[in-house]
């Protein structure tokens, strides 16, 4: 019988003594845990004869071995349990083949070589054989797969380590994305296919190709005016116009000049250019946007959670990658307790007053794997009141369109508020705040900038419609 099925055989029963007498049945062996009898006891009067149906449903799983299974069916009259009877059966399960494949991680990065793990689950009840190749389109990539060829038992898995290499090796620019499969292949069936990114880095970044050619036309130039440029001396002590400067020395037998009359002082002309320095020029009518956004009450997005002050200078920033389910997004009313989550930032005891006059605005910055259809959404998750342990209140932006060049992007609040839910805003006693980030749409995870410090770019901060408690 084929696993997943059911088969059902009959048992027939004579009551040979002179008792009534009532019979257990029961199924032994393998089989046994998957056989159910109808009925389970019979009671028979002497001379007398009755039936009980087994019925057999291996499941579709690694556990239903294919291939024979002996089992054995004992009645046991309860009267005399001696006269115990067994009868003996053969079910030979069908076999079936199913195999999973998993790609860890989904992308990987590198300059020169990346080391992917793929492995390899036999779902079926029959033991696997398959080789492991793999490809990309491009045909740029080398692949090496240890090992190559795997035998694996029903229910097992087996780890296969991959290592890949690009044709070329990239010395500047920006990181490119190359696609690649993993084929699992077995006799006469069609191929599992696993796909991933490697995403191969350049050896220097740009900007320093840029600083090289800087460098060099600085020193070029510096080396042709030291062979070209000639100097020339003068002296105005020759022709005897040479001027004394500083105040006079009195000598003895030097008349000073009357009291009421003062020294006279050589007139000395305006330097050249004379005048003061104009002011700096006044900026424009354009106002520049605030860290943050145009809210109220600064917050900095630190490595877990948003936080008042920000990074020293020096820390080094952080990424954080949303995985494309992200979990831990409860629905308003849900207990929420404040423990740290790997796809949240949480900021806890917070005593703040509402201020009705501002939103929510923020300036967060991420970036895609590659994906061309990659777009996230900010979530903010807020608890008024910090005795209850509830989610009260919930703002979800909208998705924000991510490029496949894996370039940063700025995320603000102006895409616009997609919907909110719960509870109106009102004061902050002991509350929460939770920031987290949802993968509405694409096959990878995406990447979240924090703890930058202010001496850096692309500062990821908030603004929340709240005046801190004195």
């Amino acid at each position: 019988m084929d696993p997943g099925d059911a088969a059902t055989v009959t048992l027939k029963l004579r009551n040979t003594t002179d008792l009534v007498e009532e019979y257990r049945i029961g199924v032994a062996g393998g089989p046994g845990m998957w056989a159910r009898v109808e009925p389970r006891t019979l009671r028979l009067y002497p001379g007398t004869t009755g039936t009980a149906e087994i019925t057999f449903r291996p499941p579709r799983t690694p556990d239903a071995v294919a291939g024979g299974h002996p089992f054995a069916v004992e009645v046991t009259p309860t009267e005399q349990p001696a006269g115990k009877t067994v009868v003996e059966g053969h079910l030979t399960v069908t076999p079936f083949t199913e195999v999973r494949a998993e790609l860890l991680p989904h992308t990987v990065r590198g300059r020169f070589r990346a080391k992917p793990k793929f492995a390899v689950d036999n779902l079926g009840n029959t033991r696997l054989t398959a080789s492991l190749t793999g490809k990309d389109n491009s045909g740029r990539l080398g692949f090496e797969l240890r090992p190559a060829h795997v035998q694996i038992e029903p229910g097992r898995a087996a780890w296969v380590q991959g290592r890949i290499t690009p044709g070329a090796i990239t010395w500047f620019g920006h990181r490119e994305s190359h696609p690649y499969t993993l084929n699992v292949l077995r006799s006469g069936v069609e191929p599992v296919e696993v796909g991933g990114v490697f995403v191969q880095g350049a050896v220097m970044p740009r900007w320093l190709l840029g600083f090289l050619g800087l460098l060099v036309a600085t020193a070029v130039a510096f080396t042709i005016a030291w062979f070209t440029f000639t100097p020339k001396f003068g002296s105005r002590a020759r022709d005897g116009a040479m001027v004394p400067v500083g105040n006079p020395l009195s000598l003895p037998g030097d008349k000073a000049p009357p009291p009421d009359q003062k020294p006279r002082q050589e007139s000395s002309a305006p330097p050249e250019g004379g005048g003061a320095e104009p002011p700096p020029a006044s900026d424009g009518d354009g106002e520049e946007r605030p860290l943050g956004g145009p809210g109220n009450n600064l917050f900095y997005l630190s490595k877990s959670s948003p936080w008042p002050v920000p990074p020293e200078p020096g820390e080094e920033p952080a990424v954080w990658s949303f995985p494309v389910k992200s979990p831990g997004f409860e629905k308003v009313g849900d207990d929420w307790g404040c423990t740290w989550s790997p796809v949240r930032y949480t900021l806890c005891g917070m005593n703040d007053t509402y201020n009705g006059e501002t939103e929510t605005t923020f300036d967060f910055w991420v970036r895609s794997n590659g994906d061309p259809d990659a777009s996230v959404s900010v979530i903010f998750d807020w608890n008024f009141d910090g005795g209850k342990e509830k989610l009260q209140r919930r703002e979800v932006f909208k998705p924000f369109k991510l490029e496949p060049n894996q370039e940063w992007q700025k995320y603000t609040e102006e895409v616009g508020l997609e919907f909110t839910d719960g509870e109106e805003f009102q004061d902050l006693k002991g509350g929460k705040l939770s920031v987290g980030f949802w993968v509405r749409s694409g096959d990878s995870p995406i990447e979240v900038r924090s703890n930058v410090p202010v001496d850096q770019e692309m500062i990821a901060a908030l603004r929340i419609p709240f005046d801190p408690i004195p």
